[in-house]
């Protein structure tokens, strides 16, 4: 299936991926997936996103199509073909 990637902040940085970026990935993948693909395609670590317990960093944040997988099911929330995926990093301050 085909989705498309859309890195915001570090990960724009990090990554050095275009904006959008598309990609194919096999069906049945998720969020979780979806971050290792993107670790293998460009040669960062895992702990670009993850924790070491394989939890995504609290300072990163991930959207499907507008809405953020906490309130869907965080890193098992499932692709579909044609999704818009944004991950960005959260900031605050002053």
């Amino acid at each position: 299936m085909n989705i498309n990637i859309n890195l915001k902040g570090r990960f724009k940085d990090t990554l050095k991926l275009p904006d959008p970026y598309p990609l194919e990935i096999e069906d049945g993948s998720n969020i979780q997936d979806l971050l290792n693909i993107l670790c293998q395609k460009t040669g960062c670590s895992v702990d670009t996103f993850f924790t070491r317990d394989m939890r995504l960093k609290p300072n990163a944040a991930v959207t499907i199509n507008g809405r953020f997988i906490i309130h869907l099911n965080w890193l098992q929330t499932p692709l579909s073909e044609g999704d818009n995926v944004t991950i960005f990093t959260l900031h605050c301050g002053g």
